[in-house]
Formats: C-alpha cells, structure tokens, sequence
C-alpha cells in the first residue's frame, strides 16, 4: 500500500510538472511576445527596483515615469509580487528576463494552488488533476498571460481557487475537525491577501460573488459568522498598507480612472455569444469595439466550452432521473454545484454584449465602480473558473454512479494502478484536448506577434489610467522647466500628486499648485534648477503599514500557537 501511495504521488507530480512545462513554453524564448500590456508591467517591474535604490519602501511612487513627470500607479495597483523580479533585475538581469521568470513562478503558483484547493474541494487527487488542468491551460488564462501579458490579472488567477476553498471549508466545517479558526479560516485568508495585492479589480469581483453566496445560503452563513468575520478582520489588517494608500488617493484626487474613463459606456468592448462558446482560442489579436474581427484571443476555448456541454448533460439527467441523487450530502453538494454554474452564466452575461453596460455610463458611485472594471470581458475569468468547479463535480458525479453500477471495477495502468476507468478516461481526454488547444493557441502566438528583449522598459511605459484628470499625455515629452521672470512661477515637469514636497536648495518647503497640463507650479526667485520634488508617506500609511505587520505576526503566533495545542 506505501509503495502504491507513493507511485501515486510520483505520478501526480509527473503530472503537475507537465502541467507547469506546457503552460510555460512561450516563456523558455530569449524574448517576450509583445503583449498588449507588455510595456506597462515591464516599466512597474523596473520602476520598483530604481525607487528600491532610491531608498523608498514600499514603493509607492514612480518618478521617472512619464519622462520623469512621475506616476503612482503602485499606490493603485498591488505590486509586493513584483519585488520579486524588481530584485532579479537589481541582480543585473534584463527586464525581459526577469519578467520571463516572473511568468514561470506564476505558473508554477497557479498549478500548485489550483492542485491544493480544487484538492480540498472534492477530496480527491485524480479530479483535483483534472480541475487544475482545465484551470491552468484554460483558454483565457493563456490569454492573459501572452497576449493579453495582463499581469496583475492572471497573477490573480493564482488565488481565486484559493478563496473558493477557503469558503468551501468555512461553510463545510465540522467541528471535531476543525476547532482552530485561524486555521480553518487560513485559505481564505491567503487567498483574499494574494488577490488584493495582485488585482484589485479581480478583488472587487469575488468580494461581489462572495456576498451573494452568503446571502444565498444565509442560514449558513449565521452559524459560520465568527469564521467570517475572523477572516474579514485579518484580511484586512494584513492588507492595510496597501489599502489605506488606496482607498485615500482614490478618494481625494481626481484620476482619469475615478471620472473621465467612467462616463462612457463600455458595452461595446462585451463579448458576443460566438466568442463565449468560441471553440479555438487564437494567440494574437487586438480589442475592437462591438467586432470580433481580429479577436480571436477572447474566445473562451474548446475546455471552458465543454465544461458548460458536461454540466447541461448533468443536468438533463438530472431532470429524467431524479434518484440519482439521493443523500442529502450529496444534495447540498450539488446545489453548490449548481450555484457556481448560476454564477458562471452570470458572469458570461456580464461579460457579453448584451449586457446593459450603457446603464453605468456616468459618475455615480455604482456607476464608477461598475465600469471601473475597463473591459466586460474581464468576467471571462470568473465564467471559466465557475464552469471548472462545477463539470468537474458533475464528472465526479457520473464516475460515482458509474462505479455504483460496475461494482467499483478499476483498471491497472502502470504506475498509477488504482484510479477508476471513467476518470482515467476523464483524465486522459482532458489531457489531450488541453494539450490540442494549447498547441492551437501556441502556434498562431508564434507567427502572429513579434518578439521583443528590452534589457530595459521603454520610456513612455505608462499607461494614462492614474493620470490627473484632463492631463495632455503628448505634452509630458516637454521635460523643461517653465520660469515666468515677471511673476516669479515656476513650472515644474512633475505632475502634481499628493504628499509631493517641492524644497529649495536650502531645504525649505515651497508652497504649490497644479498649474498647465497639472504639473507643479510654485513661486520662487532662485534658481529653478536647485529646487527638488520629493514624495513623503503620509503618517496615515506609516501606521497601516505597522498594523499590516503586527497582524502578520499576531497570524503567525495564532496559527502556531493552536497547532502547538492541538500536538
């Protein structure tokens, strides 16, 4: 029995690795694909380590951004993972290089993850295989990292199957089982920090889908409060640093992210019904307004496609015979299953065309925060994910009543000799279709984008999301300092941010203004040349950042303490 525990794990493992190999081929290249937002994730990862060597930490201000006019994009968007190859690239490793590598822990990360919670979810190594592969080689999530290099996005893909779990052993526990809450509650708790600091946009999403399954399964949720709030409360104060920050520039100034960009409808950049059950996922393309010419990459793919044909079939069966699913276990489960499967036809709603979107074109609140997300797409995500967690249980379902009937009859095969026919046949099919539509999806990445090795990002790597409001991008090429003799004005090529500090050359503060194109305007009679811009943290996010690092420590002595008991 150890020698067949052990071959089992041997070829998991195999597996696993396999898995992480395939995803990873375009990364093992002297080069990048040019990916969309290729230039802009390139620039935070170099723009951290200038500002590391500049002393400041956390980062949350770029100042050679925008030809040295200054950005804060890492005030707004959670960067602690880019240290990582902020630090290879302080190491001497090229941009390109350190974001490849950047690429493989990712994937590495995601299968690793998806392995332990789909594991958690259905008990079970084989399905947990299955689950993960169609996660992993999942038609957007290849977007994403290629095409789309949407970084923050599929470095979020990491922790939605985290959070999942972590809320499936919230709602699932037992109490002889699991009498530690911060234990119990651990996977949410990582899972909601990985997300917050990865994606916030992808954060809001899941916090939106988490509210309504708990008010779905209220009476549930009463009995499960304490775990909640436990999580609540620890998620929040490790995240602090990040989300103080946040939460006040966003509220105190005026970005094109929180006005301009919201007043228009973004209905037209939704997704139609033959990208959504789009069969093959291309490697190339661009995003056009109500087409999909040239849009191939949004197409959800032949895995996410078939999980949606499995759980129909379920579900028809279902319908006709309605002792199959007898026990009341066995009910709850599958109306958990069919709840994620609601959400997944919400989310490809959502993402569609057909989508009322033209609704929160405006600058309400909710209007704000709905079209905040940028693309209806982005709900791609979420459809995939969903439609995952739930064919797979819908498989597990049919291999459970498969094996009821054949009187649990097993196949040998090598080193894994004991795994039931039907999901070696699950396993084996998923594989090569996975492997199919990655080579689909590879192939036209190759010939249809060109490959670029910057040793460095290029100079006008910033996007225009966090810029002040009304800003003339063409205008920040101009990095000369405007002096009015007769007034004593000075402009200053640096954007007028808050907590920017403008000093003379004998170290005294200068009052300031957003003046033309809102850059720095102050008066002075010296010499311009000697005044000097600085970016000072508010006391505010000084102390989020101590509390983010008490509730650290006071996770870990909670965590370790109650293990110890428990021993």
């Amino acid at each position: 029995m150890k020698k067949l525990l052990d071959r089992n794990r041997i070829c998991i493992t195999v597996a696993l690795l396999a898995l992480v190999f395939i995803a990873s081929l375009p990364a093992f290249r002297s080069g990048i694909y040019q990916g969309h937002d290729l230039d802009f994730h390139l620039g935070r990862i170099q723009a951290i380590a200038q500002e590391l060597q500049n002393g400041q930490f956390p980062v949350r201000y770029e100042s050679e951004a925008w030809y040295g006019h200054g950005y804060v994009s890492t005030t707004f968007y959670g960067n602690i993972f880019l240290y990582i190859p902020a630090l290879m690239y302080l190491a001497g490793l090229p941009v390109w290089r350190a974001y490849n590598i950047y690429v493989l822990l990712v994937n590495v990360a995601t299968v690793l993850v998806g392995f332990y919670s789909f594991k958690g979810i259905y008990n079970s190594r084989k399905w947990s295989l299955i689950a993960t592969t169609l996660y992993t080689l999942s038609g957007y999530r290849l977007s994403n990292l290629y095409v789309r290099t949407a970084l923050g996005e599929y470095s979020a893909m990491i922790f939605v199957p985290l959070v999942a779990y972590g809320i499936y052993r919230i709602y699932g526990k037992k109490d002889d089982r699991h009498n530690n809450a911060i234990k119990l509650t651990m996977p949410l708790i990582i899972g909601a920090t990985g997300l917050i600091e990865s994606h916030i946009l992808t954060t809001e999403i899941v916090a939106v889908f988490v509210l309504i399954f708990a008010l779905i399964n209220f009476k549930q949720t009463v009995k499960v409060i304490k775990e909640l709030l436990i999580a609540l409360f620890a998620v929040l104060g490790l995240n602090a640093f990040f989300l103080v920050p946040f939460i006040s520039s966003y509220s105190a100034m005026k970005l094109y992210i929180n006005s301009a960009m919201t007043q228009t409808s973004i209905q037209g950049d939704g997704l139609y019904l033959s990208q959504i059950f789009g069969l093959v996922t291309i490697g190339r393309g661009s995003n056009w307004p109500w087409s999909t010419d040239n849009e191939g990459f949004l197409n959800l793919g032949l895995l996410t496609v078939l999980c949606f044909v499995i759980i129909a079939i379920t579900i028809i069966i279902t319908l006709i015979k309605k002792d199959w699913i007898a026990k009341e276990h066995s009910k709850y489960k599958f109306k958990l299953a069919m709840t994620m499967f609601g959400f997944g036809l919400i989310s490809a709603w959502i993402s569609s065309v057909y989508f009322p979107w033209n609704l929160f074109a405006g600058e309400g609140t909710f209007d704000k925060l709905m079209s905040s997300v940028q693309y209806p797409w982005r709900y791609s995500m979420f459809q995939t994910f969903f439609f995952v967690v739930a064919a797979v249980y819908c498989l597990k379902l049919v291999g459970a009543k498969l094996s009821d009937r054949t009187d649990s009859k097993i196949v040998e095969f090598n080193l894994l000799r004991r795994i039931d026919k039907f999901s070696m046949v699950v396993l084996t099919f998923v594989g090569l279709v996975a492997l199919a539509t990655t080579a689909v999806f590879d192939y036209t990445l190759s010939y249809g984008n060109i490959t670029v090795n910057y040793a460095d990002a290029p100079a006008d790597w910033a996007d225009n999301l966090y810029l002040p409001d009304g800003t003339d991008r063409g205008l920040l090429e101009n990095t000369d300092t405007t002096v009015d003799e007769e007034s004593g004005r000075v402009t200053l090529p640096v954007l007028a941010y808050n907590n920017l500090h403008v000093y003379d050359e004998s170290g005294n503060e200068l009052e300031w203004a957003a003046g033309d194109n809102n850059c720095i305007e102050t008066m002075y009679d010296g010499d311009a040349n000697n005044i000097t811009v600085k970016f000072v943290e508010p006391i505010g996010w000084r102390i989020s950042e101590v509390i983010s690092l008490l509730s650290l420590v006071a996770v870990i002595i909670l965590y370790k303490s109650k293990r110890k008991a428990e021993v």
